[in-house]
């Protein structure tokens, strides 16, 4: 399996880290994942939405781990917020960095929702990984 990362010079510069297309080839398997959201293991939910961000990447990262692969095959993520969005931006940004680093980033579609499925839920993050075909 092969990933090419594609950021054509003549599309908008990616205002925060992800890529704009990602291309697999060679094979592979694909895992989709439900909206993660940010439960803690014991089942608690956060009042906040750091904590939250936290968890949902966490939890991406068992799951992909347990189909197989690695943070390095999640290839898309589409990442819900409400409005407090705005006020811990750069802070989620650092959290999604230390999950997914380097140029080897998902392609990412981030969305401000007015409302989520139930009370308390202040994100929600989807994901797409191709996993490599097991020699």
């Amino acid at each position: 399996m092969e990933k090419t990362f594609i950021n054509p010079p003549d599309v908008y510069k990616a205002p925060w880290r992800f890529n704009q297309a990602i291309k697999v080839t060679g094979g592979g398997s694909l895992v989709f994942l439900s909206g993660i959201v940010g439960y803690d293991l014991d089942g608690s939910l956060p009042k906040d939405i750091l904590t939250q961000a936290e968890n949902c990447y966490a939890s991406i990262q068992r799951i992909v781990e347990a189909a197989g692969g690695t943070l390095h095959d999640v290839v898309k993520t589409n990442v819900y917020v409400g409005e407090e969005y705005q006020i811990h931006k750069d802070e989620l940004r650092d959290i999604r960095a230390r999950y997914f680093d380097g140029e080897d980033v998902p392609a990412t579609t981030l969305l401000r929702v007015a409302g989520f499925a139930q009370t308390g839920y202040l994100i929600e993050i989807e994901a797409i990984a191709v996993l490599p075909d097991q020699a």
